[in-house]
Order: C-alpha cells, then structure tokens, then sequence
C-alpha cells in the first residue's frame, strides 16, 4: 500500500514540475509575428515578383520611390521586437535593394521632385517637416500638421490639420512660404482626413480618404488644391474605413488604394470617369496590407504584404 501511494505522489509531483516546465516555456516564448514584404506588379496586377523585404524591420509601409527610380524611401519599426508606430523610423535603400540606411524618427516619407530632400511626418514632437535626402537639417513645417506629401511640380506640400472642430487639408506654397486650406473654414465635410493622400500628376488635385463628419461615412475623393469650389467629388463610399493610402498613377488615370474588405484587395478608378472602384486581381500566396505606389516611369506598382 505504500509503495502505491509513494509512486502516486512521484508521479504527481512529476507532472506539476512537467507542467510548470510547460508554462514557462510558454511565458516565454515571444508572439509570432508576421512580417510585411513589398512586390512589384504592373499596375494591372499582372505578373507579381517579391520585389524588397527589410531584414530587421518586420513591420514596413508608405514606400515612395525617388523621381529617378532609384531609392526607396519607406516608414518601419521592429514588431518582432515589440516596437510600434512610436517607435517609426525612416529607412531609404537603393531599388536592387542594397546600401539600406535608417535616416532617424519619421513617417510617411515623400521624395522632392529633385529627390535632395524628403517631406516626412513625426510623431514626437508631433507636426510634418522637411529633411535633406540624407536625414541631414530636418526643419519643421507645422506642429498641427500629418501626413505630409510633396507635390510633383516641387512647389507644395499638403498635409493635414484640424481646424474649426474639422480636419482639413493645408498647402505648403514653398514659393511664397504660404500656407492656406482647401475647404474653407468651417466648412471642411470631415471630422476625420487621413494620412498617405496621394498628388495629381498636374499638381492640382489630391486624392485622399476621410470620415464625413454628416453620416459617419467613410470617403475616397477627389479635391482641387485651390479649393473645393473649384472642384470636389467623392468616388467612394463605405461604413468601414478603406486602407488609408492611395497612389495616383503618373498618366494621371488611375488611382489605387486598398479596400475595406477581408481579405483585403487593390482598388483602381479613373478619377476622369463616373464608374465604381473595381478590383485589380493580384495572386499572391500573403495577405495584401494595403500601402501602395506606383514607380515613377508607371510602369509598375508597388505594394506591400503581409505572410499568413
């Protein structure tokens, strides 16, 4: 009888130390985390080849090629290391994807047309600000500024601010050191304006996405920079935010963000036609993350994914 009570308590301590083993193994062991991959498809979702993935940087997004098409700029932080959005960093890399350097905090990079200096947002101290192409003389713009995108001809920068209780949207005039608002004071439809807005080739217009302060909706539309009376239109519409980045294609008829569906796809729209958004069939074995430009000869489209 005591032998049998003896391995009964052997055999019960046994399995507490097995399964606290267990446990802290389990304590121990870190999240999976998966990480984000850019690819390269013609702009009609035809043929796409993994294109760049950040080796130390699992989380990447907002790519902005250089004008020359040689660099590429993007935001990223270490997910797998527990970093996240305040932990932003910009890197640029050249597009065979050597000689990768981390220019200091940022996000949302936007090459100047020369491709000698980069818009960027900042989440500490928040605003948008400007930087020498090397991460060199970083000069803030506007602390109530986000998501700062420079314009094709070099002269502007648009961003968004909150004014009057709404979000709006602000031009930069570089010229004139101006700054002035699209939607005039009070008037702004949104109480939310999105980051990654994307310039007309023409430098007159912006694409962007925003939450319409009305009926909750959420918005992709179309907006003249020299204010909404001298052109707006809205070309989506949705209950569920769409992704919140868009690239306008160079020949200026094409517009590309991600949907608002699981999984999510590429949306394209000719911004010149009255026709819904229709899908752009991509086959890749990920899940498409959403952030998305074109290269700057239009021959291609970039964007980034996610592993399963």
């Amino acid at each position: 009888m005591k032998s049998v009570v003896l391995a009964s308590l052997c055999c019960a301590s046994c399995m507490l130390f097995f399964n606290a083993e267990i446990a802290s193994l389990v304590a121990d062991e870190k999240p999976k985390v998966n990480r984000t991959r850019f690819y390269l498809a013609t702009p009609e979702g035809k043929d796409p080849k993994e294109f760049y993935v950040a080796e130390d940087y699992y989380n990447t997004g907002s790519p902005s090629f250089s004008p020359d098409g040689t660099k590429l700029a993007h935001d990223c932080w270490k997910s797998q290391e527990g970093e996240s959005f305040s932990n932003v960093q910009i890197l640029v890399v050249n597009a065979d994807g050597s000689d990768s350097k981390v220019l200091g905090p940022g996000a949302m990079p936007s090459w100047s047309p020369g491709g000698n200096r980069i818009a960027f947002s900042q989440p500490s101290p928040s605003g948008v600000a400007v930087m020498n192409a090397d991460g060199s003389d970083r000069k803030m713009i506007d602390t109530g500024g986000w998501g700062a995108q420079w314009s094709p001809d070099g002269k502007k920068i648009a961003y968004r601010v909150y004014s009057s209780g709404k979000s709006n949207l602000r031009i930069y005039d570089l010229i004139e050191d101006s700054k002035s608002d699209v939607f005039p004071e009070g008037e702004s439809p949104y109480s939310l304006i999105y980051w990654n807005m994307a310039w007309s080739p023409d430098s007159n217009w912006l694409c962007f996405l925003g939450r319409n302060a009305a009926d909750k909706m959420f918005e992709v539309a179309t907006v003249n920079v020299a204010g909404m009376k001298e052109g707006y239109k809205v070309h989506y519409k949705s209950k569920v935010s769409p992704y919140q980045d868009m690239a306008w294609h160079p020949s200026g008829e094409m517009i590309v963000f991600g949907s608002d569906t699981q999984p999510r796809q590429l949306l394209k729209f000719n911004p010149a036609e009255d026709k819904p958004p229709e899908p752009i069939e991509i086959k890749v074995d990920a899940n498409i993350n959403g952030d998305v430009c074109f290269t700057p000869d239009g021959l291609h489209l970039l964007f980034n994914t996610r592993d399963k």
